[in-house]
C-alpha cells in the first residue's frame, strides 16, 4: 500500500478509493460545471512538481498516491482553461484520471485497474447504498461528540473497512488545525462498526467535509443548514 505523504501543493492518498463528498451546507458537487477560466503556463515536468504548481495557482486540493505520481511526467498546459479542464489536460498521457471530490478538491485515480486484480462489484445501486451507509455511520459517530463541532473545520478523512464490516484504518489527510481534535476524530471513527462488509475490503473511502458558515446573514441568502442539528448563530 502506498504511504501517505504531503507536499506544500498536494496531499497524497492510496490509489484505490471511493470519494464521498459530504456537503454539509446542502450543496451538491457537479463535475464539469462551468468555471472561471485561468491562464496556465505549466511545462511538462515530474507529475508531483506539476501538481504542486497547479495547486499553488488554483488553491485547489489534489489528492493522489505517491505511487501514482512516481515516475510520471505531466503534460504541458499552456493557455486559458477552467481549473478542472487544466488538470485533465495536465494528466493527458499519464494513464491517470481525475474525479471531482468537492467544489475545491480532486482525486487522481488509475485509468484502469489490472484485470487480473479485478474484484466482482455489486450493482451500482448496492454500491451507492453501501457508500451511503459508510457516510451516514461515520457522520453519526462524529455528531455524537459535540466537542468535535463537525462543520467548523475542513476534514479530509481516509477510511478502510475490513471483511467484518468494522473500520480497520483511519487517517487524516491533513490536520484540522487542532491536534487534540485530530486524535478524537481518529479515535471516534475507529470504533465505527457498519455491521456489513464492503464488496472489496481493498477499497478505501475518502470523506471530505467543508466548513459551513451558517449565521443569520448566510441563512437569509439561501438554504443554510448546520450539521448535527446545531443552531445557526445569531
Amino acid at each position: 500500500m502506498a504511504s501517505l505523504v504531503a507536499s506544500p501543493g498536494a496531499r497524497a492518498l492510496v490509489c484505490y478509493m471511493v470519494v464521498l463528498a459530504l456537503s454539509l451546507a446542502g450543496q451538491q458537487v457537479h463535475a464539469g460545471q462551468p468555471a472561471t477560466e485561468m491562464t496556465f503556463d505549466l511545462p511538462a515536468q515530474p507529475l508531483k512538481q506539476a501538481l504542486a504548481q497547479y495547486d499553488a495557482q488554483t488553491s485547489l486540493s489534489v489528492f493522489f498516491s505517491s505511487e501514482l505520481a512516481a515516475g510520471r511526467t505531466s503534460n504541458a498546459v499552456h493557455g486559458s482553461y477552467s481549473p478542472e479542464a487544466a488538470l485533465r489536460k495536465l494528466l493527458e498521457g499519464t494513464g491517470l484520471n481525475v474525479q471531482a471530490a468537492a467544489a475545491d478538491a480532486f482525486v487522481l485515480v488509475p485509468g484502469a485497474r489490472n484485470p487480473d486484480m479485478a474484484v466482482a462489484q455489486p450493482p451500482a445501486s448496492a454500491q451507492r447504498q453501501y457508500e451511503g451507509t459508510v457516510q451516514s455511520q461515520i457522520y453519526q459517530a462524529l455528531c455524537a461528540r459535540t466537542a468535535l463541532a463537525l462543520g467548523d473545520y475542513r476534514l479530509a478523512l481516509y477510511v478502510q473497512i475490513n471483511a467484518s464490516g468494522h473500520v480497520q484504518r483511519v487517517r487524516l489527510l491533513d490536520t484540522t488545525g487542532d491536534k487534540a481534535r485530530d486524535a478524537a476524530i481518529i479515535e471516534t471513527v475507529e470504533r465505527v462498526d457498519l455491521g456489513q462488509p464492503p464488496a472489496d475490503p481493498a477499497k478505501a473511502f475518502v470523506l471530505l467535509v467543508k466548513p459551513v458558515r451558517c449565521d443569520t446573514a448566510a441563512a437569509q441568502s439561501g438554504p443554510c443548514r448546520l450539521p448535527c442539528g446545531r443552531q445557526a448563530s445569531r
